[in-house]
């Protein structure tokens, strides 16, 4: 079984870290594996394993027939196609109508779209292509529901993200002093409701010190928040990274999380604290605060007052310790990383199988 994961450019971002996470997985498993990326170099491909193959088509013009034709040249290698993101699936899509790709090799979508409660709406040209692959795989119930309300597909399976540990040994864990260090990540946009965090920076101790990691991929708002800190007065309170490559490296030197998204099917961002047994406090949206808030009810906020804020960041501060024990069991039981592969091969091996029939 060969297979080959397709997306644009592995910068930065959730469905970006999926992709790296679930390639090394299936290599791991000594699996046949490569990566597809339309465009160039991106800063997530070194953390693919060395012997992962990457083609890059360096896509300049989408309309210029050259580069479909280098794609299909790689595609049609593969018995499994595996393409991540609407913007991926509309382009490889043409292929559809141009080969017979899709009837000659399984074609899967993964849909990541991460704001399906505010927005439910699809293109006649993205369903029409989920229509024609072998299968639909959405990261949470929502996405899942939508598209079998929306009969995109036949074969519709969700594969909830999950997010590898990093290997930060006890001895590199932070050492503790009177400042309390908080952490908070997600790529600037609106949706990721930065306004609102600044309010809980405002008004927290002047001990409480948070660093934002996330790329300017909204420039205007990036600057917004920028402004808004300075007119706020709290730029000795935050601190800004925006060209941070693996976060998972990062979180050991933090007390707590920080979340304030008011729309994500994940958040993917929960699982990387959870997975470094890190205490967080998010807005209550998505499945993974669904999951969370069944057995930590103080990490989960129904509002947004700041007061209430402060409360739950209190709590954990005080419990912490407590805290990291039960996080590191609930991870290990409802994030496993055998479980999301196995889930994953048996979805590839069930279409070959009814493609064979």
């Amino acid at each position: 079984m060969k297979i080959v994961q397709v997306i644009d450019r592995l910068e930065v971002g959730g469905a970006e870290r999926v992709l790296v996470d679930l390639t090394n997985l299936l290599h791991e498993s000594q699996h046949d594996v490569s990566v597809i990326c339309l465009l160039q170099e991106g800063q997530l491909d070194a953390q693919l394993d060395s012997e992962i193959p990457i083609t890059y088509i360096h896509r300049k013009n989408k309309f210029n027939p050259i580069y479909l034709f280098e794609l299909y040249k790689e595609l049609q290698k593969h018995d499994v196609i595996h393409i991540h993101l609407r913007q991926v699936l509309r382009y490889v899509s043409l292929l559809f109508y141009l080969t017979r790709l899709y009837k000659k090799s399984v074609v899967v979508f993964h849909d990541h779209f991460g704001k399906i409660s505010e927005n439910k709406s699809i293109s006649k040209s993205i369903k029409v292509a989920i229509k024609k692959c072998s299968a639909y795989i959405g990261v949470s119930e929502e996405l899942v529901l939508w598209a079998r309300e929306n009969s995109l597909n036949t074969n519709i399976y969700k594969l909830a993200n999950i997010i590898r540990k990093s290997e930060i040994s006890i001895k590199d864990k932070r050492t503790y002093n009177n400042k309390v260090e908080i952490v908070s990540v997600g790529n600037f946009r609106p949706q990721k409701n930065y306004e609102y965090l600044l309010d809980v920076i405002k008004s927290c101790p002047d001990n409480y010190h948070f660093t934002i990691y996330g790329q300017p991929v909204d420039k205007t708002y990036f600057e917004n928040i920028k402004a808004q800190i300075e007119n706020f007065n709290i730029a000795n309170k935050v601190t800004i990274i925006t060209d941070c490559k693996d976060i998972r490296n990062e979180l050991h030197k933090y007390d707590i999380g920080i979340h304030t998204a008011k729309s994500e099917t994940g958040p993917l961002v929960a699982i990387e604290y959870l997975s470094e047994n890190l205490p967080f406090v998010a807005y209550n949206t998505g499945e993974v605060a669904d999951k969370v808030n069944l057995d930590f009810q103080e990490f989960i906020q129904n509002d947004f007052e700041v007061n209430n804020w402060l409360k739950h960041i209190d709590v954990l501060l005080k419990n912490k310790n407590e805290l990291e024990a039960k996080i590191e069991l609930f991870y290990n039981q409802n994030f496993s990383e055998e479980a999301y592969l196995k889930s994953c091969v048996s979805i590839y091996e069930e279409l070959l199988n009814s493609a064979k029939n």
